[in-house]
């Protein structure tokens, strides 16, 4: 059985499952929320290659996102996977925002 769902903020929005960043909510069973943001790595090439263009992250040199997780690809699969893998080993409470009542998107 399946201990956590997951509430993926503008799902409509992605163009491609290989090259995009998502905001997610993790609901546990024993009423506790996270959040984090997943992207792949393409994405973040993207990025990079977009900021050497705009001049953030001191010219695309960097990358960072409060709550990053990368992943392989944004397909369904992929993140149930990336989401039971965290909870099972502890993770989730490293990688992500445990919100408070105020944050939950209920």
């Amino acid at each position: 059985m399946k201990n956590f769902s997951i509430k993926v903020h503008a799902i409509d929005k992605i163009s491609s499952a290989a090259d995009e960043n998502i905001d997610v909510q993790i609901d546990l069973l024993d009423g506790r929320k996270f959040t984090a943001t997943l992207f792949t790595l393409r994405n973040l090439t993207y990025l990079l290659d977009k900021y050497r263009t705009t001049g953030e992250c001191a010219n695309g040199t960097y990358i960072w996102a409060a709550d990053m997780i990368v992943v392989e690809s944004l397909d369904e699969a992929t993140i149930q996977k990336t989401i039971a893998s965290l909870i099972e080993t502890g993770d989730i409470e490293f990688a992500c925002t445990e919100l408070k009542n105020s944050d939950r998107d209920d």
